[in-house]
């Protein structure tokens, strides 16, 4: 036990202060993270195969590897003989280190140390980096996607406008709205034809009425007419019809009679109807009634037709409100996820920004490692008393073993009980016995 090597140990103590001043005025604007678990996690992957090489390159053990197979011994010894403790709740850690050369065992544990807090720090950085540059990539893959969805929807509506619900004249606003225009253009038509019946009506009455005042029409041979024949009454009371002037008379009466029935002839029931005023405004109400008609007819056509094109479509407007809710929800989830994008990357921003200031993870160094200047170990008062008690123990063990192995007798009642032959006596041995 003498010849076993002294050991040393050299430890140090750190405290990481996870309390920053900055965390609640930037509650709700930067990213929040927990450091206490980013700690746990540094502490469980100090000893990693990465961390390990670094700490041995720090202290030059990479040095004293003459082989490969040394060097992964070496690895193997820092891995086994580095101890890393938390104290919990308080963030204070202590990293130790044991071996047989002092001055080694410190260098090992500040090595130890200034890894841990460089990685602690480093990955904080790299992290805040990292999730910049991944929103920053979802930004503009989301920004994309926004576009095209926005284009998406308005190639959508501008195709199917009028047919979609919601705008402010939809598939059923408009076929409502063509049917009650339809209905109040028929009911316009029927009065505008009840009224252009009744100037027909009037008008018929003006015609007859012309009719009759057309027998009643006065010529230029209605006066001469009455004098001839009042000279044919006062001759015939005086003379025979074979009297020469009454004969004259007659002839005269027959041409005059003729030439008005022929002045008669040329006098029609428009011409009488020329003059009165009563009938050319009747005419020209007809005339604006029946142009209104025509206008209104048309106008009934066309609600028609637009009805029955409405019609056509009715089978595909619920087809393509389908269509809509589908392009407006992933319009909806896209422009939602890339203002929550923007958000986060404002956040990252500041967290950054935040970052590069300052440290949301100090680390005060409690305990500096020093070199050990008593040998830690082995106890070796404890180890001498542990080895005479195990020796003493073995002892003991080997004589039972013999003694079971060869029996010895040293009693008559033990030879009895051995061999069951009574015993009657017994010879004492001497020192001349054996001569």
């Amino acid at each position: 036990m003498t010849l076993l090597p002294n050991q040393y140990t050299s430890e140090a103590k750190v405290y990481a202060d996870t309390q920053s001043i900055l965390q609640p005025l930037l509650r709700g604007l930067a990213i929040q993270t927990d450091p206490s678990q980013k700690l746990n996690l540094m502490a469980k992957t100090l000893l990693n195969k990465k961390n390990l090489e670094t700490i041995a390159r720090q202290v030059d053990a990479d040095v004293l590897a003459g082989t490969p197979e040394q060097y992964e011994q070496l690895i193997d010894e820092l891995e086994s003989d580095i101890k890393i403790a938390s104290g919990g709740r308080d963030n204070l850690y202590t990293i130790s280190y044991t071996g047989e050369n002092p001055v080694y065992a410190k260098n090992v544990v500040q090595a130890a140390l200034n890894v841990f807090i460089e990685n602690t720090l480093s990955d904080k950085r790299l992290d805040a980096e990292q999730a910049s540059e991944v929103i920053t990539d979802q930004i503009r893959f989301y920004e994309q996607r926004l576009v095209e969805s926005e284009k998406e929807l308005a190639d959508f509506k501008r195709k199917y406008q009028g047919l979609l619900p919601g705008s402010d004249k939809n598939y059923y606003s408009n076929i409502e709205q063509q049917k009650a225009e339809l209905e109040s253009a028929e009911l316009l038509l029927n009065e505008t034809r009840s009224r252009l019946e009744e100037v027909e009506s009037q008008l018929d009455e003006e015609r007859t009425a012309a009719l009759k005042q057309l027998s009643t029409v006065e010529t230029e041979y209605d006066g001469r007419i009455d004098n001839l024949e009042i000279r044919l009454d006062e001759l015939l009371f005086r003379y025979t019809n074979q009297h020469p002037d009454v004969i004259e008379t007659r002839r005269q009466l027959g041409e005059l009679k003729a030439l008005k029935r022929r002045t008669m002839a040329r006098v029609s029931v428009d011409d009488v109807l020329k003059n009165s005023p009563v009938y050319q405004d009747l005419k020209i109400t007809s005339n604006e009634l029946n142009n209104e008609i025509a206008s209104l007819e048309v106008r009934v056509n066309r609600h028609q037709s637009k009805i029955e094109e409405l019609g056509l479509k009715l089978d595909v407007v619920p087809d393509i409100e389908a269509m809509l809710t589908s392009l407006t929800r992933n319009y909806d989830v896209t422009r939602t996820k890339y203002e929550q994008l923007l958000a986060r990357g404002e956040s990252a921003t500041i967290s950054h920004s935040v970052g590069a200031a300052s440290e949301d993870i100090k680390f005060k160094i409690i305990e500096p490692p020093t070199v050990p200047r008593k040998p830690s170990g082995p106890h070796r008062v404890l180890l001498l008393a542990v080895v005479l008690v195990v020796g003493l123990g073995i002892g003991v063990a080997f004589s039972l073993l013999i003694s079971q192995l060869s029996p010895v007798v040293f009693s008559t009642n033990q030879l009895y009980r051995a061999t069951g032959i009574p015993v009657f006596g017994v010879i004492t041995a001497t020192e001349s016995s054996g001569s």
